[in-house]
């Protein structure tokens, strides 16, 4: 996933969204993968689409409202020996709130990932950890914010400047529509002559694969995901899989693999 749009408690009533996401996961186009399905993890109940090459996954939430997406940052020697950043996603899925997961996060040893960045977010808080060979905390406030694959909320990167600019805009114009606008900014190619620039790619064999709509809060919740780039494929609801989620209710038979999970 290489754009995270998160408008987290931007609401002025515990009644509003505490959490509002507009994702794209851009990838190379033959890596296989599955889309969000309820799963199990080390006990644990999860929603979550699969990364079925290493096992991970780029975004998840769990059972107590907590959300985690991560972002890979670049690097000029990415090493295979180490863990899959997907699988720290579903690491974290196993705690029951955000605090809870800086905590396990501060742990996090060195060097055991390429680099990356995750977005954490519950009713309460919001953070991201930025890891370079080690991680660092960056604590968000109530606001709008995008997360690439540089640092948070950078408007050094033109893409996220933009980004950030429209979804600032998206905010100020009230709750209507809010997905449908956050969904338009999702499919937008904007980046002159780079094919990376713009949030939905479009490369030579890699690109936008998915796109993801998701509001948590007070109400039951929407979830909303495209199987492909959100500029061709429209989106399907899949809110029923929220609602069995929080109510305990389906079979959370998607097996994962965790042959890579040492």
């Amino acid at each position: 996933m290489c754009t995270l749009i998160a408008l987290h408690r931007c609401g002025p009533t515990p009644s509003d969204p505490y959490l509002t996401i507009a994702a794209n996961r851009d990838e190379f186009l033959h890596r296989p993968a599955e889309g969000p399905a309820l799963r199990t993890w080390r006990g644990k109940r999860i929603l979550c689409p699969l990364d079925r090459e290493a096992g991970g996954t780029w975004w998840g939430l769990n059972e107590d409202g907590v959300f985690v997406a991560l972002t890979n940052r670049p690097t000029p020697t990415s090493d295979p020996a180490r863990r899959s950043r997907g699988l720290l996603v579903l690491d974290t899925l196993a705690h029951a709130s955000a605090d809870k997961v800086a905590d396990a996060l501060a742990e996090l040893p060195t060097r055991a990932y390429n680099p990356f960045n995750l977005f954490v977010a519950d009713g309460l808080r919001a953070f991201a950890l930025v890891y370079e060979e080690r991680g660092e905390r960056w604590d968000l406030e109530p606001g709008v914010h995008v997360i690439g694959n540089a640092d948070p909320n950078t408007e050094d990167v033109e893409k996220v400047r933009r980004i950030l600019e429209r979804a600032r805009s998206v905010h100020r114009a009230g709750p209507d529509d809010l997905l449908t606008r956050l969904a338009e900014i999702c499919a937008t190619h904007d980046g002159e002559a780079d094919p990376v620039a713009s949030p939905c790619v479009h490369a030579e064999n890699y690109g936008t694969r998915s796109s993801t709509l998701l509001e948590l809060g007070a109400r039951p919740g929407i979830l909303r995901h495209a199987d492909g780039a959100p500029c061709t494929v429209s989106y399907e609801d899949l809110s029923p899989l929220l609602h069995q989620l929080h109510r305990g209710e389906g079979a959370a038979h998607k097996s994962m693999d965790t042959r890579k999970a040492s």
